[in-house]
């Protein structure tokens, strides 16, 4: 069942945005929106082996993107050796390349902002895991602290960064919902 919700959830998210990546390539809403399930059926069909290492989004992007492109392939509707083509596409991989890395820049810049926020030796422990990557006991001989604290820390900065990004989420529906209704 958790396996599902997460699908689900991804679904939700992105069904839109990875629609319209195939329907750029493919030009038919409906053989877009079959490759877009396609993909999602494979996930869930997968989802106990399937690794992302980037983000779902940017997997997803490629793997949509390689799907159309293969459906163009099979129907034979295009000639691949057409200069026009690779142009077109080239333009639609870099433009949308460039708009997730935007995003993705944008995320990181809010997260650094909430990151920021917490107080200055959680953070400074916090940063020391995960981004130099140190093992708690390398941070406490660091810090000269005890590893229960440094767990402590890791915990706490946790906690505080799902609180942050929870309150942010919410923030943005109601912007989303407001927009709507304006």
């Amino acid at each position: 069942m958790a396996k599902l919700s997460k699908i689900e959830f991804l679904f939700r998210e992105h069904y839109s945005f990875l629609c319209t990546v195939a329907f750029k390539v493919v030009e038919d809403e409906d053989v877009a929106k079959d490759i877009v399930q396609n993909f999602f059926l494979y996930c869930l069909d997968k989802s106990s082996t399937l690794e992302v290492i980037v983000s779902f989004k940017s997997y997803a992007f490629r793997a949509v993107r390689n799907a159309s492109l293969s459906y163009i392939k099979k129907s034979k509707k295009v000639d691949y050796n057409d200069e026009l083509l690779q142009h077109t596409a080239a333009n639609l991989i870099s433009s949308s390349e460039h708009e997730l890395q935007e995003q993705e820049a944008e995320r990181d810049l809010v997260l650094w902002q909430i990151i920021g926020q917490m107080p200055e030796r959680r953070r400074h422990v916090f940063l020391l895991s995960n981004k130099d990557g140190l093992k708690y006991t390398e941070i406490a001989t660091q810090l000269d602290i005890s590893v229960n604290t440094v767990k402590t820390h890791i915990k706490l900065s946790y906690e505080f960064l799902r609180r942050e990004c929870q309150s942010l989420i919410r923030i943005v529906i109601l912007i989303y919902v407001w927009i709507g209704f304006y």
